[in-house]
């Protein structure tokens, strides 16, 4: 959708507000056609975010490439004998796993952001139905593993959409959805978020009633935000995850130690100040973003400062729907540097 006003984002901030009566949250909508969770993860990492939200870095983080992560690969798409269900699950999951390791180690030393996987994907990329439902299978199996909160605005709808043949949630000849999907899924994140809400409230009263903790909180290293569990990967064999679950507690401490996290409290604001990505400059273009003009502003200054000029570069625009929607900085003769 165009218009990202339109489009479920905004929609979810309206929806929240409004149930609210308050000007509870903001929603910056970053999602960049053409593109899944490989640049998402970049996008968390370096904290590719506008200047205002880049000072503080957000509370929540969704991803929703589920439709982009969905696209079967380009070399197995058109064989016959492909087995395209598993290639997607394992597609999907090692994307999503880069970025939910990327996300939760975003902040350093402080809590991490509450990592959202919202599956807004029906179809149609695929004949097998399996193959559809991959990174729906890949989105739990990863929410679980890193206790992180799934919502899947297709298994809301699916059996309406594939069983009865309805067609207002799903475009059965494109995997781009309108109105009524997004505000549907709108629906579904606030709903599930509502829910999510009641079950944190009850078991925060249970801590606080019956001194309750869980088994895993007693094993795990007090305060120590950078934990992350043991990849999920098809060599991760049980006889060994004990090992590595170990293994990834004392490499968590060791990374509390070297940053000096047990000298920080929680009203430092050291770690939002701090420039994370080690560029000069990064972008993702996007329509109404950073694009042709910024880069070519900042390209400018750049060799006016080092004193470089710029030979064989220029700015590449191909900004159209989908995979063409794309901006960048090319090489335009064989053989040239850029400093």
């Amino acid at each position: 959708m165009q218009n990202f006003n339109c489009a479920w984002p905004m929609r979810l901030q309206l929806l929240i507000n409004q149930f609210f009566d308050m000007d509870l949250v903001k929603v910056y909508n970053l999602g960049v056609g053409g593109t899944n969770s490989g640049v998402a993860s970049n996008m968390v990492k370096y904290w590719m975010y506008p200047t205002e939200l880049a000072k503080v870095g957000p509370d929540v983080v969704v991803n929703s490439y589920s439709t982009n992560d969905s696209l079967p690969p380009w070399d197995l798409k058109d064989d016959p004998n492909a087995d395209l269900a598993t290639a997607v699950l394992d597609q999907a999951r090692n994307g999503l796993q880069q970025f939910i390791r990327a996300a939760l180690t975003s902040n350093r030393c402080r809590v991490p952001p509450l990592v959202v996987h919202v599956d807004d994907y029906l179809g149609p990329q695929q004949d097998s139905l399996l193959g559809e439902m991959s990174y729906n299978t890949a989105m739990r199996q990863l929410a679980k593993w890193y206790d992180t909160f799934a919502i899947s605005y297709g298994e809301v709808v699916r059996d309406i959409s594939w069983l009865e043949g309805d067609s207002t949630f799903f475009n059965k000849n494109d995997v781009h959805f309108s109105n009524w999907a997004h505000q549907t899924i709108a629906w579904s994140i606030g709903f599930a978020s509502l829910e999510l809400l009641s079950t944190f409230c009850d078991d925060e009263f249970a801590r606080a009633v019956y001194n309750f903790t869980s088994t895993a909180e007693h094993n795990m290293i007090p305060n120590n935000h950078l934990y992350l569990p043991p990849p999920l990967t098809r060599e991760l064999l049980r006889k060994d995850v004990e090992e590595k679950h170990a293994e990834a507690l004392i490499s968590a401490q060791e990374s509390y130690v070297a940053m000096g996290c047990s000298n920080k409290t929680a009203g430092d604001d050291d770690n939002e100040l701090e420039d994370r990505s080690p560029c000069i400059v990064s972008w993702i273009a996007t329509p109404g973003g950073y694009g042709v003009p910024q880069i070519s502003h900042f390209m400018d200054r750049h060799s006016k400062n080092s004193g470089v000029p710029i030979r064989g570069w220029k700015t590449e625009n191909q900004l159209a729907e989908g995979w063409g929607n794309k901006i960048g900085w090319v090489a335009t003769q064989s053989d040239e540097q850029q400093r």
